[in-house]
């Protein structure tokens, strides 16, 4: 029974993320003529955890995209990589705060991304700015392609 439930839980969610009406259950358990009858039965639980993913959805306001980021650390030292990781990111932000600086742990490596750029190009100037600013880590400078670019405010 605990299956079933969960199955219709989620094809609530999935109807509750698309509906235009304010709150799916309500708009079920609404009595029009002709309609047939819905009985929904839910936890609390799960009305808060529906809640909080509408919020979620209606505050997700950055697009997405598949594009480009500098690469400006990895590295897998157990003791080291992510202190290096931070100290670099500290650099770079402290000589030019307005770059979006991603620290990731993707075991095991930590690497600092720098950037959202929709194409190569814009990418380019951003590491040849950054490989002549900080000539110390011009060898681990280089583009990376990223999936999760965020939409850049130009």
């Amino acid at each position: 029974m605990k299956h079933i439930s969960c199955i219709i839980a989620g094809l609530a969610l999935l109807l509750f993320a698309s509906a235009s009406a304010d709150n799916i259950f309500n708009a079920l358990n609404s009595n029009n003529s002709g309609d047939g009858d819905v009985t929904i039965h839910m936890s609390e639980q799960m009305k808060n955890l529906l809640d909080k993913k509408k919020a979620a959805w209606a505050n997700k306001k950055k697009l997405t995209f598949s594009g480009f980021r500098v690469q400006a650390y990895m590295g897998n030292g157990q003791r080291t990589s992510k202190a290096e990781a931070q100290r670099r990111e500290a650099r770079i932000k402290n000589k030019y705060p307005e770059l979006n600086a991603y620290l990731t742990f993707s075991s095991p490596f930590w690497k600092l991304r720098i950037g959202d750029f929709r194409n190569h190009a814009d990418a380019m100037v951003l590491a040849r700015t950054l490989k002549s600013a900080f000539p110390d880590m011009a060898n681990d400078i280089y583009i990376v392609r990223d999936n999760e670019v965020q939409n850049p405010n130009y």
